[in-house]
């Protein structure tokens, strides 16, 4: 035991020195390079005489740190597989008997230390144990569902039966604790705040001893454990064969007795305790409890009301430890072995060796439960009454409900944090669908995560990522046997892990910051169709609805309003290197009813558009793109004039075959127009009019104009380059659309 303290606090002492800047940092200063070479020696001299004494080849202080790494390797390797060979053959499992027990003696109650010597103390484990989740009446449901209680009758309630979803805060459905108004408003009777005389029990060889096995038998125990106020009560477990774990075996002791129940045949009766243990006139002492009351509740359907916590009293004492060994030792002088402690409690017939185990968990529990309240007293004050705490404490852990493991998005992170390693994107990849493969499996085959793939494999794996599928079995040592049966599925996963790359995963990052910056402008007011609660205009009496006259419409009254948005728009854009996104609270959401006016306008300004433009057409005008038409969103290009060739013709000649009832001449007061400057002479008009003055297109905003020619919207693109080659630094005006 102390060797193993002695390996724990190293391992915490060399995971707390510096890494990586930090460790090139710290050997800068001569005094600290030093110290870490005289100890790297030291280490180094340990090292080479345990592979010497375990007779591995190999000088490793003479060579390089690459080949220091690979020797240690092959020593931990070598020995790993001399240990795992001799516990295979302590178990038999090379011979394919039952399991050999030779236990270390488990109480000793003399303060004589002689009679637990020269003990062998083994791992005992049954390979060949036929599972018993086979034979449960209710099969094991793995699902990611809520848990259900099992309970069909409520004794000692308050209120009735309730066995309803609910749904917390994050959506997540449950069910409520059916105790949760008896635990709320519970009270600890003042018979058990009080300190009696303790009488230390009589050893295990004079106190009566039960098993029960048989539904005969747990009713005569029940019938017992009506006539006591005070149970000591302790569970054994097991969850390595199993993906959610089930309760094995169950002690119960009194001042008088000590009760074994076999979990696993009884298991769907043991609801017949539930008079007893939520009865709160009799106090439940437990030593731990935060594990079996949720075992209690998945696997018997039984709750606990009043019970007293001895871990939570030695935590308020401030124990140096708090184990059940420590506080036998502390105040009944029992020298508790826990050599059973990783028993395989499935084995049917338990040993004797075993049951003696078992019996000491709860035979001295009650003495230690009057010891304790002893000292509880002595520092409580009139301010605070310590025992009571204690009650209270246990109480909140009596609440705790069972739930069934989901596996979520960041499941595996915790197991990654506790390696303390630094993945990348592929690696990150492989643990995540390993983690998420492995817990699939597990939930098919009922099987714990731990025996289809140890964490350490499962990072190992995804650290080295290895090319081939002999890789993957390199990796483990020795080979889980559900890992050789689907090598191929974990090689396929690893496989898409090397195809992954940093791009992709800077791509998601931008898309998720980008979501989450949107998800954060949560206060935009939707304004549905008739909500002018928040309008700060005032209202009608008669909202306008679809049956008004729309015929009153007139077009004097429509106004040209759509060419740029008023705050704004769909087709806004957005600033890319701030990343800043303005909030939404300005936002002027329009109703249905007042689009639909929009069309009605935008209709008549069509009709009048195309009047216009047939008027235009008959009197062979052309079009002056200088003056927008009326109609705001539609646009009207006319045929893009093909170049002709500059040719001399004699007008003279033109004159006498155009009929003289064509030729008229065209005055117009606007000498501004680009389209009749076009169509004559330069020369001469420059000579008649003199005070013409050319458009300047610089300084026109193309923007509000949508009834241009493909001719002027080539002139203004022209023009914008040349502009954009001035002012480089400042981008274009784009020509915004509407729809």
């Amino acid at each position: 035991m102390s060797d193993f303290k002695t390996v724990i606090e190293g391992t915490r002492a060399s995971n707390n020195l510096p890494s990586g800047v930090n460790w090139n940092f710290y050997s800068s200063y001569p005094k600290f390079k030093k110290a870490v070479s005289s100890r790297q020696n030291h280490v180094l001299k340990l090292i080479s005489a345990l592979l010497k004494n375990q007779k591995i080849p190999g000088n490793i202080r003479g060579k390089d740190a690459d080949r220091q790494f690979e020797l240690i390797e092959e020593g931990n390797d070598t020995i790993l597989d001399r240990v795992t060979h001799n516990i295979d053959t302590l178990n038999g499992s090379f011979k394919n008997v039952g399991v050999s027990v030779t236990p270390k003696a488990f109480v000793s109650e003399s303060t004589d230390n002689t009679q637990a010597v020269n003990k062998k103390k083994i791992l005992v484990h049954g390979r060949n144990i036929e599972r018993p989740q086979i034979k449960f009446k209710i099969k094991v449901d793995n699902r990611p569902v809520p848990f259900k209680p099992l309970l069909t009758s409520k004794p000692n309630s308050k209120i009735p039966l309730d066995l309803c979803l609910e749904t917390n805060e994050d959506g997540i459905m449950f069910y409520k604790h059916p105790y949760q108004l008896e635990l709320e408003e519970f009270k600890v009777p003042v018979e058990h705040l009080k300190v009696s005389k303790a009488v230390k029990p009589a050893s295990l060889e004079d106190t009566k001893f039960v098993e029960v096995y048989t539904e005969e038998q747990l009713n005569l125990m029940v019938l017992d454990l009506k006539t006591v106020n005070e149970l000591a009560v302790d569970l054994e477990a097991h969850s390595y064969r199993t993906y959610q774990g089930f309760t094995c075996l169950m002690q119960i002791s009194t001042r008088n007795a000590d009760y074994i129940i076999d979990t696993l045949h009884l298991r769907d009766k043991l609801h017949v305790l539930n008079e007893i243990f939520t009865n709160p006139a009799v106090v439940k002492v437990f030593h731990g409890a935060d594990s079996d009351i949720p075992w209690l509740q998945r696997d018997l359907g039984l709750y606990v009301v009043n019970m007293f916590d001895t871990y939570q009293a030695a935590k308020i004492l401030n124990f140096s430890r708090k184990g059940l060994e420590f506080l036998l030792k502390h105040y009944c002088n029992v020298d508790a072995d826990k050599a059973f402690q990783l028993y395989d409690w499935r084995t049917r017939p338990l040993s004797t060796e075993a049951i003696y185990y078992a019996r000491c968990d709860t035979h001295y529990l009650l003495y230690v439960y009057d010891m304790i309240k002893k000292d509880l007293m002595a520092m409580s004050t009139n301010q605070c009454n310590y025992i009571e705490l204690v009650f209270q404490r246990s109480v909140d852990v009596c609440k705790t409900r069972y739930e069934v493991n989901i596996l979520g998005e960041d499941s595996h992170l915790s197991m990654y944090k506790r390696s303390k390693k630094m993945f990348d994107i592929q690696q990150m990849y492989a643990l995540k669908h390993i983690y998420a493969w492995r817990d699939k499996l597990a939930r098919e085959l009922d099987e714990s995560p731990g025996y289809i793939l140890p964490n350490h494999m499962l990072l190992k794996i995804s650290e080295m990522l290895p090319k081939e599928s002999f890789g993957i079995l390199a990796c483990c040592s020795p080979v889980p046997p559900l890992v050789r049966q689907c090598l191929h599925e974990i090689h396929y996963i690893v496989k898409n892990a090397r195809e992954q790359t940093f791009e992709n995963a800077e791509k998601l990052n931008e898309d998720k910051s980008f979501s989450q910056d949107v998800i954060k402008h949560i206060d935009v007011d939707m304004i549905s169709l008739h909500d002018y609660s928040k309008s700060k205009e005032t209202v009608d009496d008669s909202l306008p609805t679809l049956l008004n006259d729309l015929n009153k419409l007139v077009d004097d009254e429509i106004e040209i309003v759509y060419f740029t948005p008023q705050e704004i728009t769909i087709f806004q854009e957005v600033n890319k290197k701030s990343r800043k996104h303005i909030g939404l609270t300005n936002i002027v959401y329009k109703q249905p009813y007042e689009l639909y006016l929009k069309t009605i306008k935008y209709n008549n300004v069509l009709k009048k558009s195309l009047e216009k433009k047939e008027e235009i057409s008959d009197s062979n005008e052309p079009l002056n793109a200088s003056i927008p038409m009326e109609c705001p969103d539609k646009l009207y290009l006319t045929p893009q004039a093909k170049e002709v060739k500059k040719k001399e013709i004699d007008l003279s000649v033109v004159k006498k075959n155009i009929p003289n009832t064509i030729i008229r001449e065209i005055t117009r007061e606007d000498q501004s127009s680009s389209t009749s400057s076009t169509t004559q002479n330069p020369t001469n008009n420059s000579r008649k009019n003199n005070n013409f003055i050319p458009h300047k297109y610089e300084t026109t905003d193309f923007a509000k104009y949508h009834n241009q020619s493909k001719e002027t919207l080539l002139i203004s693109k022209r023009l914008q380059k040349k502009k954009n080659k001035c002012k480089r630094n400042k981008k274009p005006k784009r020509l915004q659309k509407t729809v």
